[in-house]
């Protein structure tokens, strides 16, 4: 029955207001399946829930994984022999092809189910560049055999290894990374130090890194393998290992492996610092290099060659030199010895001897300078002052030219190169 306001009755209101009647009646008579559709409503958004979940997880690691890959070059293969991997062009990541495991869902269908504290993606190239940038800058220092292993989402390690050649002699040197549990009591195990063989040395430090000097084979001779590991709370195995030979079967071209025991806990660190806890590799790890810093044994060694009489009060440097405060025991008083290292031409053991000028007057130095049969230059001086640059202390430097030469002479630094 129309209201006081309808519009005037024609025939197209009244066929409006009958098909309106007709709908009503019919929605009327329609019983509806209340259980049905909850049901059905609850499962399209378990599915819905289950999509987004999906996404942001395959998202996430994609810009992980490009994230680790920013900065990082690709030669030709990871097996190159020659070819620097700074030389060719960007690579660019995709999404973990390997070690997903996909399990049934709420709805009954699949849906990714990654295990973060597993899951790892490091590129044979990228271990290899991140091998190169970590190695000392040597003005000589050339790579050569870079090889590689990558690690794409599956288990095992992400590796890689070069021989380096810091002009002392061409030596084989590796890293490697590989995602484990860190609470696993196998992985604890293999921490720790085992029987060692005449002529090894195993040693664990406060902060669990283990450290390794053998020879490859076990026994006294032969090829040596020096070796760094250490577990991280992320859930990496970190290891660096060197060789004083360009190949684990080679002949040896020097007395040691290039870097120094400190120097291998080193590159183990940098390789560590390379790593997210998402298991894929940093940008940061790239695009600011840390290399290891040349050999801090050089001050070290000094001090244990300070000659009778005199007590190491103090030492520093870096790199290829190195110094040490030497205290007379009598007197008290402190002055600078210094020792650099360098390169030059093998002399037959000359030593050359001359005087130094100090930065204050009054200030001077002695100095010895040999050339050892390998061609490291080993120079000492010894100033009458506590450093070069203050005022002397005593009238001439404490240590005589002959005492000099016995410290630049000495086989031990033989062992730094």
């Amino acid at each position: 029955m129309p209201l006081e306001n309808d519009t005037e009755d024609t025939p197209d209101t009244r066929f409006e207001n009958d098909l309106g009647e007709i709908m009503r009646r019919t929605g009327g008579t329609f019983v509806a399946d209340r259980r049905g559709l909850l049901t059905a409503g609850a499962l399209r958004g378990r599915r819905k829930v289950a999509r987004r979940c999906a996404t942001v997880l395959t998202g996430g690691v994609l810009t992980l994984a490009a994230l680790g890959t920013a900065g990082v070059y690709v030669t030709g293969g990871s097996g190159d022999d020659s070819a620097s991997v700074a030389d060719a062009a960007p690579t660019h990541s995709s999404a973990p092809q390997h070690g997903a495991s996909r399990n049934p869902g709420p709805s009954g269908g699949e849906g990714p189910k990654e295990d973060p504290t597993s899951f790892m993606r490091a590129h044979a190239d990228q271990m290899i560049k991140l091998l190169e940038i970590s190695l000392p800058v040597l003005p000589k220092g050339e790579f050569s055999k870079q090889r590689g292993t990558s690690n794409m989402g599956g288990p095992g390690a992400a590796d890689a290894s070069l021989v380096y050649d810091d002009s002392y002699g061409a030596s084989l040197v590796s890293i490697s990374a590989r995602r484990v549990d860190p609470k696993d009591p196998k992985v604890r195990q293999s921490l720790k130090c085992p029987k060692t063989t005449p002529g090894s040395v195993c040693k664990v430090n406060a902060f669990g890194e283990k450290n390794e000097q053998g020879h490859v084979g076990g026994g006294s001779a032969g090829v040596k393998v020096w070796k760094s590991t250490r577990l991280s709370a992320d859930g990496y195995v970190l290891q660096a290992v060197e060789y004083n030979a360009p190949s684990p079967t080679g002949t040896p071209t020097r007395n040691e492996p290039p870097l120094s025991p400190l120097q291998l806990d080193e590159l183990a660190a940098s390789v560590e610092g390379a790593f997210t806890k998402y298991g894929v590799m940093d940008a940061e790890a790239f695009t600011s290099p840390r290399p290891v810093q040349n050999s801090w044994e050089v001050f070290d060694t000094l001090s244990g060659l300070v000659p009778a009489g005199h007590a190491t009060a103090g030492l520093g440097g870096g790199g290829d030199e190195g110094y040490v405060i030497a205290r007379d025991k009598k007197t008290n008083t402190k002055t600078f010895l210094r020792v650099r290292l360098g390169h030059g031409t093998p002399d037959g053991g000359k030593v050359v001897t001359r005087d130094e000028a100090g930065k204050h007057a009054g200030t001077v130095g002695w100095t010895a300078e040999t050339v050892t049969a390998k061609g490291l230059r080993v120079t000492v001086t010894s100033y009458n002052a506590e450093y070069p640059h203050k005022p002397p202390v005593v009238s001439v430097p404490p240590f005589t030219k002959a005492q000099l030469s016995a410290i630049a002479t000495d086989e031990v630094w033989q062992t730094l190169k």
